[in-house]
């Protein structure tokens, strides 16, 4: 990978960004993703090996080719890991064969089919690549101990791939918003919640998983759970008043809420990095989404960009102010569209204020500030 790229000089990109210009260097390696998230000011890391430039394993930890191969075969639930791990070592030097080698030889008893396997290496994946998709990463090449040779049938998995499936879990993940707007969400007891549960294994789970400390995302790891999964209990516990999420280092509740309408994942997440400190920031991809949250949540403030599918950031403030309850709900519009005909439609369309992107973090705290 040439040290030139602008990726290695510790440029925050989105994550997409990150794997399609490994995929287009053709990138054979480890790398190490960082970002941050700013609600509750957590870094995180994940280790993603690629084939020329196709995505072969990723993890939160670093693994050896063991740890690599034990994990996937538990996810699996394969009986006798022991036996099979040593069936491999047997054929192998463990030490210094690649993983997919290593499963390989593993897929060739029938123990476990390839087909299985690749399954849960790619489901996998995909949920340690979710995890930072919305935020601004980081990339580091980092020496590999081992090697990477991938069968000639079996050479990882194309970014493309990764990101039609994180759309199509994002569609899933909208049936529990707002209550779960982020898998880094923190779940709490509500007062008494354990006195009131009869439920013996939820009593059980939320008592051990549970502490203030952990987001969704850390208990999933913890079970070596898929999110989505966990989702509908937590969903579920919520409703039922058992839990309440933290979304912050703060009391989101006595907070200015404002909701944030793009559909640019970096654009979210630097609204949410400027904004955090201070409000409660709510996002929604489409007009639609935002529909949705303005009929749940109280809002403070919108955010609106022009340019969205569906619904442009016209339509949608025109929309809003012809009812009652958001006549004047202030809104800013966040666009590229610098014209004069553009902040006229803006104006005629209800807008309160009119910024071009890309906003200055202390011109769009003063403009908030002007109406909160």
């Amino acid at each position: 990978m040439s040290p030139t790229l602008p990726l290695l000089r510790g440029q925050a990109i989105s994550l997409a960004n990150i794997l399609f210009e490994l995929r287009n260097q053709s990138h054979t390696g480890l790398v190490k993703i960082c970002t941050e998230v700013p609600e509750t000011q957590t870094k995180l890391e994940c280790y993603v090996l690629f084939n020329a430039g196709r995505l072969a394993l990723a993890e939160r930890t670093i693994l050896a080719v063991d740890g690599w191969v034990n994990s996937i075969l538990k996810r699996l639930k394969v009986k006798c890991i022991g036996q099979v791990m040593q069936y491999a070592a047997h054929r192998l030097d463990i030490n210094s064969s690649s993983p997919y080698q290593v499963l390989d030889t593993i897929a060739a008893t029938w123990v476990v089919k390839w087909e299985d396997l690749e399954k849960t290496i790619t489901d996998r994946m995909v949920v340690v690549i979710e995890q930072f998709a919305t935020y601004p990463c980081t990339v580091m090449p980092l020496p590999l101990d081992f090697d990477m040779t991938c069968p000639p049938d079996h050479q990882g998995v194309d970014c493309t791939t990764i990101t039609q499936k994180l759309q199509q879990r994002q569609t899933h993940w909208k049936q529990y918003l707002p209550v779960l707007h982020s898998v880094h969400a923190i779940p709490r007891l509500t007062d008494g919640a354990l006195e009131r549960i009869t439920h013996e294994p939820t009593k059980q789970h939320l008592q051990k998983y549970v502490d203030g400390k952990r987001s969704l995302a850390d208990i999933a790891e913890m079970l070596e759970q898929d999110t989505l999964m966990l989702a509908p209990f937590y969903f579920r516990w919520v409703n039922e008043g058992l839990i309440d999420f933290d979304f912050g280092v703060r009391e989101l509740e006595k907070l200015p809420v404002i909701l944030s309408v793009d559909d640019s994942p970096i654009v979210q997440a630097m609204i949410r990095r400027n904004l955090c400190e201070s409000y409660e920031v709510i996002s929604a991809s489409s007009a639609m989404e935002a529909l949705g949250i303005l009929n749940r949540r109280h809002v403070d403030l919108i955010l609106l960009d022009v340019t969205m599918p569906e619904i442009d950031g016209f339509e949608f403030c025109h929309t809003i102010r012809k009812m009652s309850k958001f006549k004047n709900t202030p809104v800013i519009m966040l666009t590229a569209k610098d014209g004069l005909i553009d902040r006229a439609r803006g104006h005629m369309a209800g807008t309160n204020r009119y910024l071009t992107k890309p906003v200055d973090k202390e011109e769009l705290l003063k403009a908030i500030q002007e109406y909160i």
